[in-house]
């Protein structure tokens, strides 16, 4: 394996080429008059931030960032919560937090957002990929048992696409064998599993607030913990601050990084957290609407449904019956003026990860989903025109080539 990555797309073994998606679609040339996400500006959110201004609380070092956290303890349900500048923070915190490093294995799903990649590498350890399962998103936990090591220290999973894994069988599963459970929930904010919000089942969880989720600081994280430990807090904020220690302000005794968030970015997202229900009734809606509308097409299937609480994905994907497929539906959305995204490319195949020497990974689940899907907008407040033009030119696309 090597993490410096390539310098061009030729020096890619073939696999990797093969699996590389389109360019992205070319927009109008007005643009996108509908994008992908926007982001929830949450009631109150406005006033905050300028009460934030006026009080000079702007800095990390300010009781609105500790309002924040407290504000996430009391919905989440936990004892812990470190707000940070990013959800790759988030991952490297919680990975440092549970002294994860080198020598140590770390199971991630491979069809998931590189930041998790980068974090496991970033301290050191090696990720082990784990394939989802056939027509989902996450893997099971058979699938992360076929991947089980002697030096497997953590497990992460990220509920993809806000739609949850198996949290109760995961948390069982860990626990039996003694392994960091760390739910990555960035795109699973709000998310309920079996009666409770993702991120309660793990020993962590990591966020991101970037201005694409749930709720957004316009970019920032958080880590939540359900560990009751007396010194978690002090090694947080030591971790996320470079090492500064309040007793020795300027004697450092690890290398760490700088991963605060700004009192400005607290303020702007605390109001959100409260408002999540609403947030999530309002993705109930886009998703009941799509799935009602798109079941007429052949061909093309939906993203697969919560199974353990309410539908209320965080960007509704869909899969075309090829690559092909895909490319020509994406590009006849966008000369509409609909921004879409594709799927991940699974991280086993990231040229970041991968060299011509590199290691040789088939995870065929994953690799179909992130050469056939894809997402369609969906964002809080989104009405149901839009819904329906985004249906029709599907419909209408799908009828010219079928």
């Amino acid at each position: 394996m090597s993490s410096r990555g390539v310098r061009s797309l030729e020096q890619l073994p073939a696999d990797v080429r093969d699996a590389l998606p389109d360019p992205e679609p070319t927009p109008p040339p007005a643009g996108f008059s509908v994008r992908v996400a926007r982001p929830f500006i949450a009631d109150g959110a406005k006033e905050r931030v300028a009460k934030a201004i006026e009080d000079g609380l702007v800095s990390s070092a300010t009781s609105v960032v500790e309002e924040l956290e407290e504000e996430l303890c009391r919905v989440y349900g936990v004892p812990f919560a470190k707000a940070c500048s990013s959800g790759y923070s988030a991952l490297v915190l919680a990975l440092r937090l549970a002294n994860i490093g080198e020598g140590q294995d770390v199971l991630v799903p491979s069809l998931t957002m590189v930041a998790v990649l980068n974090a496991v590498l970033g301290v050191k350890a090696t990720p082990v990929f784990v394939d989802c399962e056939s027509g989902e998103l996450n893997p099971s936990v058979e699938k992360y048992a076929e991947k089980l090591t002697r030096n497997t220290a953590a497990l992460i999973v990220t509920h993809t696409y806000g739609v949850p894994a198996d949290c109760v069988a995961l948390q069982n599963f860990c626990r039996s064998r003694n392994i960091v459970f760390i739910e990555d929930i960035a795109e699973a904010i709000g998310t309920e599993c079996c009666e409770k919000l993702v991120g309660t089942f793990g020993d962590f969880a990591c966020a991101s607030l970037y201005a694409n989720k749930a709720i957004t600081a316009g970019d920032g994280g958080f880590v939540l913990s359900t560990r009751k430990d007396e010194v978690m807090k002090e090694r947080a904020d030591s971790y996320a601050n470079h090492g500064f220690t309040k007793r020795y302000h300027f004697v450092h005794l690890e290398g760490c990084g700088n991963h605060k968030m700004s009192g400005l970015q607290a303020a702007l997202v605390t109001p959100a957290v409260s408002q999540l229900p609403k947030v999530m009734d309002d993705r109930n809606r886009i998703a009941k609407r799509y799935r009602s509308e798109l079941q007429s097409i052949p061909h093309l299937t939906p993203m697969p449904i919560n199974k353990w609480g309410k539908d209320t994905p965080w960007v509704f994907g869909v899969l075309g019956d090829s690559k092909e497929t895909r490319k020509r539906l994406r590009q006849a959305l966008a000369d509409e003026g609909y921004e879409t995204r594709d799927y991940f490319l699974p991280l086993h195949l990231q040229p970041l990860y991968r060299t011509s020497a590199g290691p040789t990974v088939s995870l065929p689940n994953s690799e179909d989903m992130g050469r056939r899907g894809f997402y369609l907008p969906t964002f809080f407040g989104m009405t149901e025109e839009i819904i329906e033009g985004i249906c029709k030119c599907l419909i209408e696309t799908y009828k010219d080539f079928m």
